[in-house]
């Protein structure tokens, strides 16, 4: 977690530890266990250099789940990495980011098959064999701003890049799969970056998106006034006492806008989009789907019967004066 994103870690800090939150706890224990680790990660880190430079050219898939914030990404990854043969970095091999190769490395013996309870905290899971984002890892690569991306890589970050995502397939056996919303700004670079990539882009009603993104600014910001998620910003105009919903609902259009154009520019072979509400209603679908566009296996049918979801979270939790003022302002920006 990087602290430079919140306006208040303290503030931060005691929200979570008295919300009765278990993954919220697990996640401050994992920062802990992540401070704990660095002189191991320091230690480790000139065996994972060796192990990047004499990694092959794996042809294994790399599949990268995109989308905005509060869209279901982190709920499409935790399936994904449960139904799927695949490979990703957990929130252990997180706390190892000079050093993530050897970790993987020296400790994959140690952690059990992945089974999701499909509950997250803002973007992160429970247990340390869960999946992670991994911005600890993709932040040597593309810097530390998250709604923030540049036009190109150098050479020499591409390259280190390659025998990253090489060496990761390598020591695992596996393909590769991350979920990591920053990456929804730089579809088409990372296209160019690696030869075997498939693309999976969530996105959802976005009158829901916006009133989940009030949410979380209250829960992990400790204000609606205070940018929160991909592509966000601080409410310009304070004295407004519903100036944060235009900032908000802004911020999902812009985030939308981003997508089409990177989008556009990938091959629609390499890149498949389903909205969250489909996913919710049939999880079977989309995840043999996936695994057959992007790793060209089918997964066995007794295997995905318990995959079920009752229904999407697409239900009115503001009140109305909040909610009516985020279906007239995306109806404006959508032309709804």
């Amino acid at each position: 977690m990087s602290y430079s994103n919140f306006k208040d870690p303290i503030g931060l800090f005691k929200r979570m530890l008295l919300s009765g939150n278990k993954i919220a706890h697990f996640v401050l224990v994992r920062e802990l266990v992540g401070l704990c680790m660095r002189p191991i990660d320091v230690i480790l880190r000139g065996y994972h250099r060796r192990l990047q430079k004499k990694a092959g050219n794996s042809s294994k898939p790399i599949i990268l789940v995109l989308g905005g914030s509060r869209c279901g990404t982190t709920l499409l990854y935790q399936v994904l990495a449960e139904y799927l043969p695949v490979s990703y970095i957990t929130n252990f091999h997180a706390a190892f980011p000079r050093s993530s190769l050897a970790a993987l490395k020296l400790f994959r013996p140690f952690f059990a098959k992945y089974i999701s309870d499909y509950k997250s905290y803002y973007g992160s899971v429970s247990g340390f064999n869960g999946p992670s984002d991994a911005f600890s890892i993709w932040n040597q690569w593309l810097g530390e701003d998250r709604n923030h991306f540049g036009e190109e890589l150098d050479g020499e970050v591409k390259t280190n890049m390659q025998q990253f995502f090489h060496g990761w397939r390598d020591i695992s056996g596996k393909p590769f799969l991350n979920k990591n919303n920053r990456n929804s700004l730089c579809a088409p670079i990372l296209a160019s970056i690696f030869e075997n990539v498939f693309f999976v882009e969530i996105h959802r009603n976005p009158i829901y998106v916006a009133q989940s993104l009030i949410h979380s600014r209250r829960e992990v910001q400790g204000s609606e006034k205070i940018g929160w998620g991909l592509l966000s910003t601080e409410t310009s105009d304070q004295n407004h006492p519903l100036g944060y919903i235009e900032d908000i609902c802004n911020q999902v259009h812009r985030v939308d806008s981003v997508l089409a154009e990177g989008r556009a520019k990938v091959d629609p072979n390499r890149y498949f989009r389903v909205s969250y509400e489909y996913f919710c209603e049939n999880p079977q679908e989309v995840v043999q789907h996936i695994a057959s566009k992007a790793l060209s296996i089918q997964v066995s049918s007794d295997k995905l019967n318990k995959l079920r979801f009752s229904t999407s979270a697409n239900q009115q939790r503001l009140g109305d004066r909040e909610f009516n003022k985020i279906r007239a302002t995306i109806g404006g920006l959508y032309g709804d």
